[in-house]
């Protein structure tokens, strides 16, 4: 009997890590399901009459929460245990009541999206389950207060810059806004670059500005225009004249994908104008290659002496050149933090395209299209996504840093040099940032921060000047 029983507790005990292993086991799985993400990975509007509906695509059901504020309109969504795709940033909207939409992660963990809309309306949302084409949607209807079936449809007004909040109530008045032309290279009958997998360098870059256009159409301030909209052929000089008569622009964006020999060349490269020499033998070579697209197109400066005409152009290309190397290298640094550059400095040569007197403008060679493997990058969704990004910050931050007299920027510019903020309940330091169009590592570094949990209500925060 006593045989018998220490076989028992023997085994029991030989049992029992077992036992813990498939406990723990069954702990964590259970534990990653009910932390498990979805994510919003797009957006999409459309106007119906009098009504908008707003559509979020999801990768699984989830619940939110809903509510408005006003001054300015807006409406507000926590979405608990949810991330966002970088395609809700991305999100562009023509027509109708609403202007725009933000999102960022709150302190408890939710994801907040806010609809910034140009009146009052009646917000309903519901959750639609997967059909044969669409996954799990969470679908916001904006109604508009006290609407009749005759009523004049809504017809959205032109948006004016929403200024930042200081704490001694004064804002941005006036100021015009900055325009960036964003030249999508080649098109039509011009190709490009082909890759080794067909692609067209033409269509890439198309595809890559327009993802640029909606980065910085989000952005307060500046008005992106598309010298090439569509698959058609523009010659180098129009492309300059379209930029600087037609559109006025503050700044010309030329976008182009690289092509050399050595199919083992990769990395990106941002180019300003130089009339001295090329930097390297591949910028000379790439300049000779887009230069060859047209004849380069003559600029009309209205004076009869030769000499006098070459002196008043030197000058405005001195000027525009000095700033078109300040934006290049801003640009080539954040570029320099999604992908990987051809060489860590900008560099120059006598590009064409880039010749337009009192406009700083550069060209970005996003890639290598003649590499394998950066050619499959560039036709990426994702890739195309993070370099739109990286180029707009640094357009960003160039006009942080120097901004048009006149313009939004510049005024904003004059009030954050003497701008503070009183934290309110409820308020993270992300959205301060985003409030005041910051960035939030520069805030926290301002105000000697260490992480950005170390703030309380009533704390004043200072406001970096850009």
């Amino acid at each position: 009997m006593r045989l018998g029983r220490r076989l028992k507790q023997s085994m029991k005990k030989s049992w029992q890590p077992f036992l813990r292993s498939v406990v723990i086991l069954l702990l964590a799985i259970n534990g990653a399901n009910i932390w498990a993400k979805e994510t919003i990975n797009g957006v999409r509007a459309s106007n119906s009459g009098n009504d908008t509906r707003v559509v979020f695509d999801l990768t699984g059901p989830v619940k939110h929460h809903l509510f408005t504020l006003s001054n300015p309109d807006r409406v507000v969504i926590d979405i608990p245990n949810t991330n966002k795709s970088a395609a809700l940033d991305l999100a562009t909207f023509n027509d109708g009541p609403l202007r725009n939409v933000r999102s960022a992660p709150q302190a408890n963990g939710d994801l907040r999206v806010v609809l910034d809309l140009n009146g009052k309306l009646r917000p309903k949302s519901f959750l639609l389950k997967p059909n044969q084409i669409y996954g799990y949607r969470l679908v916001i209807d904006l109604k508009q207060l006290g609407g009749s079936p005759g009523a004049k449809p809504f017809k959205q007004a032109r948006p004016a810059p929403k200024p930042p909040v200081h704490e001694d109530s004064t804002s941005v008045s006036g100021g015009r806004s900055i325009v960036v032309a964003i030249d999508a290279g080649h098109g039509g009958t011009d190709p490009g670059a082909i890759g080794p997998r067909g692609t067209k360098e033409k269509d890439v870059v198309l595809q890559i500005a327009r993802r640029i256009y909606n980065v910085l159409k989000a952005e307060k301030g500046i008005e992106p225009v598309m010298v090439r909209k569509d698959d058609r052929f523009i010659t180098l000089a129009n492309r300059r004249e379209i930029a600087r008569k037609q559109y006025k622009a503050d700044l010309f964006v030329s976008i182009h994908a690289d092509a050399f020999d050595n199919r083992k060349a990769r990395g990106a490269s941002v180019f300003a104008l130089s009339r001295q020499g090329a930097t390297s033998t591949l910028a000379r070579v790439l300049a000779e290659r887009e230069n060859r697209v047209d004849e380069l197109g003559g600029v009309s400066i209205d004076h009869k002496d030769p000499m006098v005409n070459k002196v008043i152009y030197d000058l405005a290309m001195d000027g525009s050149m000095e700033h078109s190397i300040k934006v290049g290298g801003m640009v080539l640094r954040e570029m320099g933090t999604v992908t990987r550059l051809h060489k860590p400095h900008l560099e120059q040569a006598g590009f064409a395209v880039l010749k337009s007197p009192n406009i700083p403008s550069i060209l970005v060679e996003t890639g290598f299209i003649s590499n394998p493997s950066e050619e499959s990058k560039l036709r990426s969704q994702k890739h195309q996504i993070k370099l739109s990004r990286a180029i707009s910050r640094g357009v960003i931050a160039y006009f942080d840093q120097h901004p048009p007299p006149g313009s939004y920027f510049a005024a904003r510019k004059l009030l954050r040099q003497a701008a503070k903020h009183r934290i309110a309940q409820g308020e993270t330091l992300s959205e301060i940032a985003q409030r005041y169009q910051v960035n939030m590592a520069s805030l926290m570094r301002y105000n000697d921060l260490k992480n950005h949990h170390m703030i309380r209500v009533g704390q004043v925060l200072r406001i970096p000047n850009s």
